[in-house]
């Protein structure tokens, strides 16, 4: 067993994380005079450090009559929030052009790849809240749209039958953001027949631990609002399959008091047509799990183990059931969950892990400073078998 475990280590780039490492909610900017477009914008961190996965999605609303024509969203920095960087500074990334039409969707969203040697410089302003999502348009071309990526507060939910009458399954995330103000959620379904849904959502809700609705996810829905000429506003499901390559969130802005009943034991419902007024599956959101991917068609332990410089065989032993079985959108650990106790140092942490600090900052992307780690908050550890040193301080391979 520890000939297999001290093995060099191989690699690949994927990127599945449960929650995103950042997150942005995009606001008309501060004085601008148009306030009918919204958007959000999440950021992964590949496992080397050198590519980013952004999931973008800009939404023209209901009582828009006229959409803008959108120039290039840009990741902007350093800048805190509201505070904008000089005129002609040069963006830390560039993604893409949305295309909203009222022929179309009135909602538009996008995951993109985006790696080169700027990379690093944009992943540790983004630890340090000093980068933010710009998206110019037409009639303000310095930027109608504004939000700082930050990380952000995640819940999450394995969606499961009331009994055992059935397979069904989903995976939800509400994402919560530093002020407390505003929340997006995330729901994917699989698609395979045993697990997929009985007939098609009915109704899909959050509701709060007292029993009130907090939010409302909708099937497709044509509004009888007109975008311009005789066009309707239409919008995509507010929930995803598996297969989507760009996800659709749904954002909503709350009181206190609803962020309030958001943190207290919410329950994700989903009710299809066959299930009647009874949920179909739901489950109890609870603070994301750290160190966790979900799983795609594409992935298994081996995929898994090699992305995060692991191995196979310490990646089953954290987690529960057959190597070869390989159910999508189950979360699995790829690294071991570390608490951080008091008086505990990243020093010895990487000591006795066989870790660089490198190493440590690369598994945690979103930990803005090794050498200050917050007491209770959790670190994700990838041991080095080779280097690993036992309690007593002998190391665990030996040559």
């Amino acid at each position: 067993m520890l000939f297999a475990l001290c093995i060099i280590q191989l690699f690949v780039q994927v990127v599945h994380a449960t929650c995103p490492t950042f997150a942005a909610w995009l606001h008309p900017v501060p004085g601008v005079e148009f306030n009918n477009l919204q958007g959000f914008a999440t950021v992964d961190v590949s496992p080397d450090g050198t590519f980013v996965i952004v999931q973008l999605q800009i939404t023209a609303l209901n009582f828009s009559s006229a959409i803008p024509t959108f120039n290039e969203v840009r990741i902007m920095g350093p800048a805190a929030s509201h505070v904008t960087v000089p005129v002609g500074t040069d963006p830390l990334l560039v993604l893409s052009r949305p295309m909203i039409t009222c022929d179309g969707m009135s909602q538009w969203s996008t995951t993109l790849r985006r790696s080169g040697a700027g990379i690093p410089q944009l992943i540790q302003y983004m630890r340090q809240g000093l980068a933010y999502v710009s998206v110019p348009t037409e009639r303000v071309p310095d930027g109608e749209l504004r939000g700082q990526l930050h990380v952000p507060h995640c819940l999450e939910a394995a969606l499961t039958p009331p009994d055992t009458s059935s397979s069904a399954y989903g995976f939800a995330n509400v994402m919560i953001n530093a002020d407390q103000t505003d929340v997006a959620a995330l729901v994917q379904l699989p698609e395979d027949a045993k697990r997929k849904l009985s007939s098609a959502v009915d109704d899909l809700r959050v509701v709060g631990g007292t029993g009130q609705t907090i939010m409302t996810l909708r099937a497709a829905q044509e509004f009888s609002e007109i975008c311009i000429g005789n066009e309707p506003h239409k919008y995509p499901p507010e929930y995803n399959l598996e297969s989507a390559e760009a996800k659709a969130f749904k954002l909503a802005r709350l009181a206190p008091a609803a962020v309030q009943a958001l943190l207290a034991h919410p329950t994700v419902s989903l009710s299809t047509v066959s299930s009647g007024p009874g949920a179909e599956i739901h489950g109890v959101l609870v603070p994301a799990v750290s160190c966790r991917d979900l799983l795609t068609k594409h992935d298994n332990l081996y995929t898994l183990a090699r992305a995060h410089r692991s191995d196979w065989i310490t990646v089953w032993s954290m987690n529960l059931g057959n190597p070869d079985v390989r159910p999508t959108l189950q979360p699995r650990y790829y690294a071991h969950p570390l608490q951080v106790l008091k008086g505990e140092t990243a020093m010895a942490i990487q000591r006795r892990f066989g870790m660089t600090v490198d190493e440590l900052m690369m598994i945690n992307p979103g930990l803005e400073d090794a050498s200050a780690l917050p007491v209770g908050s959790t670190l994700c550890v990838v041991p080095n078998w080779q280097t690993t040193v036992a309690g007593n301080g002998q190391r665990i391979c030996v040559d």
